[in-house]
C-alpha cells in the first residue's frame, strides 16, 4: 500500500508538470504575442540556489552551469518562531556545483545547524548532506514558446550528529522531480518564469522514520536595473504530505520576495520567506535567507 501511495504521488506530480509547458505557452502566446526570446547572455549569470542547483533562492530552474565550470556558494537561513518558541539557524550552508557535461550539473551540499529551544537549550551540529544531479534534457530553443525542462535527482545522506533534532533522515532519503522554465523579453525587459516539483521519500525500511511528501516551487525573476545586474525575485513554495517534523519543519506554504546582485561570476542574494504553517500547534513565522556564490 505504501509503495502504491508513493507511486501515485510521483505520477500525479509528473502529470502536473507535464502540463506546465503547454500552460505557459498558451498564456504568453495570448498575453504577449510579440514576445522575443533572449540569447543565452541576457540574464548575465544564472547562479545556484540554496540547494546547490542552478536556480533562484529556493526554486530550481532547468538551466545548468557551463561544462567544466565550478560554482562555490555559502548561504545562511534563520527562522524565528514564537509558537512554539524556537530559533533555527542553518549557517553555514556550503554547496559545490560542477557542470559535468552539456546541460548537466552535479552538486554537493553540507550545512551546520544551531537550534535554540523554548528552554533556552542550544543544539549544534552538522546537518545531513545532499548529492544532486540535474539534466536539462529539453533545452529551450531560441524563438520557441516551449520552455526548458530538466530532471532532478537528489540523494540525502545521514551525516548529522546523533542528536535527532538535527536529522532530516535516519538511514537514507531521495528526491526525484522535474523543473521547467522560460526566459523571455518584453520590449527592453527580461522576465524569467520557473517552477519545480519533487517527491521526497526517506527511511522506507524504518517504520518509525518512514515518510514521503511533495515539494512544489515557483518563481519569477525580474531584472530591474539598466544593465540587468540587479534583479528582483518572487517565489512561492508548498510542502505537503509530510508526516514527520524534522529540522526543516513540517507542512507549510511560503512566499519569498528577494533581491539579487550579479555579474558574470559573482552573485549575492537575500530574501525573506514568509511561512504559513499547516502543522497543528505551529503558528506562522518568517525565515531570512542570504547567500553569495562565485563561479570559475
Amino acid at each position: 500500500m505504501y509503495k502504491q501511495c508513493v507511486k501515485a504521488r510521483q505520477i500525479g506530480l509528473i502529470r502536473f508538470f507535464s502540463l506546465i509547458p503547454c500552460l505557459l505557452a498558451f498564456v504568453f502566446l495570448i498575453a504577449f504575442p510579440s514576445v522575443v526570446f533572449p540569447q543565452e547572455l541576457e540574464m548575465i549569470n544564472r547562479p545556484v540556489n540554496t540547494s546547490g542547483l542552478t536556480g533562484l533562492l529556493v526554486t530550481t530552474t532547468p538551466f545548468t552551469l557551463p561544462t567544466r565550470s565550478f560554482e562555490i556558494a555559502v548561504a545562511g537561513l534563520s527562522e524565528n518562531s514564537t509558537t512554539p518558541d524556537f530559533t533555527t539557524t542553518e549557517l553555514p550552508v556550503i554547496t559545490i556545483t560542477y557542470g559535468i557535461a552539456r546541460n548537466m550539473e552535479v552538486c554537493f551540499k553540507g550545512s551546520y545547524y544551531e537550534i535554540t529551544e523554548i528552554s533556552g537549550n542550544k543544539v549544534r551540529g552538522l546537518g545531513d548532506s545532499e548529492l544532486s544531479y540535474k539534466w536539462n534534457f529539453l533545452p529551450q530553443k531560441e524563438d520557441s514558446l516551449f520552455p526548458a525542462v530538466a530532471l532532478i535527482i537528489t540523494g540525502i545522506i545521514p551525516t548529522s550528529s546523533e542528536d535527532t533534532a538535527l536529522k532530516e533522515v535516519h538511514h537514507w532519503g531521495t528526491r526525484l522531480g522535474l523543473s521547467a522554465g522560460s526566459e523571455i523579453t518584453l520590449g527592453t525587459y527580461v522576465l524569467g518564469i520557473y517552477t519545480d516539483g519533487q517527491v521526497v521519500v526517506q527511511d522506507v525500511s524504518d517504520d518509525n522514520s518512514r515518510d514521503s511528501y511533495g515539494i512544489v516551487d515557483a518563481g519569477l525573476l525580474f531584472p530591474i536595473s539598466k544593465y540587468r545586474n540587479l534583479q528582483m525575485l518572487l517565489e512561492y513554495t508548498i510542502v505537503n504530505g509530510k508526516n514527520k517534523i524534522t529540522v526543516s519543519g513540517g507542512n507549510y506554504s511560503a512566499i519569498t520576495p528577494g533581491l539579487r546582485l550579479v555579474n558574470e561570476r559573482f552573485n549575492i542574494s537575500i530574501g525573506i520567506q514568509f511561512l504559513h504553517k499547516q502543522t497543528p500547534g505551529y503558528e506562522d513565522s518568517s525565515r531570512v535567507i542570504g547567500m553569495m556564490s562565485f563561479k570559475f
